[in-house]
């Protein structure tokens, strides 16, 4: 995809910052490789792991697992920008060296941190790191999270020399001209997702952890919130902010993300391959060509994606 696109975003992500799993120079050399391929493209994103399940096959502590993350975030810049790079850490050491090869975006990638406990959006602020939301919330707790998170990265301590200010949150996509098809089809496929969801948050509890203070509740907060009476999914019997519908609902679902300061939405297409393929293809054809238009004027259809090559260019 890197080496065959010219305009969209490459995202790496999530790479599991946990030195039994990546070692952070292996992580360096291949991100910087995707952000050469893709001519300085790459959004780098960076995760701890919050599976019992992935963890342990590692035999991983998990109480660790944010100790040796902020290493990974605070060394990934330093090892991109310096020519002599050396480290000293809980979570790696290594000698005086050149990490090669270094990425062609200055002065380095954007980095992300994915969100799936709450409060972990803080830690992406205080560190200027962009907040990548993997699991849903409603608009109510997100508009909480995201104003928290733009107030915090105010006065950041950027791990790196680019503070990437941007807030983006998972969602799910099926969109048919006919809402009550979309309905048919992409509910079932939400709700295959959160079963399969449900079974990985419960397997944290074979090894009970400070990590995780809030695993006790996760069943809970899954669970489907009821919409307020004035939003226009209760007549159509969609979920509160979920991207199924027609055109025109997901239009004004996304806007309504938008007003509460989300920048971006990370959108899972099929779970358990409850769609079949080519009606994947067919709502994502559908998508971009009736919603995705009313979030881009005739300017920024203009305005060429920024690249480091082709501002020199210009």
């Amino acid at each position: 995809m890197a080496a065959q696109t010219r305009r969209v975003r490459v995202g790496h992500g999530a790479v599991v910052c946990v030195p039994e799993m990546n070692h952070p120079v292996r992580v360096a050399e291949r991100a910087a490789a995707l952000d050469l391929i893709s001519n300085g493209r790459l959004e780098l994103g960076t995760a701890r792991s919050s599976t019992w399940t992935e963890l342990g096959g590692f035999e991983v502590n998990p109480d660790d697992t944010k100790i040796t993350w902020d290493e990974f975030v605070r060394a990934l810049p330093q090892m991109w920008m310096q020519e002599e790079f050396e480290w000293e850490g809980k979570a790696f050491a290594m000698p005086r060296r050149n990490v090669l090869p270094k990425p062609l975006q200055q002065p380095h990638p954007p980095m992300w941190v994915t969100v799936t406990s709450p409060g972990t959006e803080l830690d992406a602020a205080e560190r200027g790191l962009g907040c990548l939301g993997v699991s849903a919330a409603g608009y109510e707790e997100q508009e909480r999270r995201t104003k928290e998170y733009h107030r915090v990265i105010q006065n950041c301590n950027p791990v790196g020399e680019l503070v990437n200010d941007q807030v983006h949150t998972m969602n799910f996509l099926y969109c048919h001209e006919d809402y009550r098809q979309a309905r048919d089809i992409g509910v079932p496929m939400v709700n295959a997702f959160n079963v399969a969801n449900a079974h990985l948050y419960w397997t944290r509890e074979a090894y009970p952890t400070r990590a995780y203070q809030t695993l006790g509740n996760a069943g809970a907060a899954m669970k489907a919130k009821k919409p307020p009476a004035d939003d226009p999914s209760v007549a159509k019997g969609l979920p509160e902010g979920v991207g199924v519908g027609d055109p025109d609902h997901l239009v004004r679902t996304i806007k309504r993300w938008e007003s509460i300061g989300v920048t971006g939405i990370n959108f899972l297409l099929n779970a358990m391959e409850m769609v079949p393929q080519e009606q994947v293809l067919e709502s994502m054809r559908l998508f971009a060509r009736e919603v995705m238009p009313q979030f881009r004027n005739a300017d920024d259809h203009a305005q060429a994606v920024y690249t480091p090559a082709a501002i020199e260019a210009n």
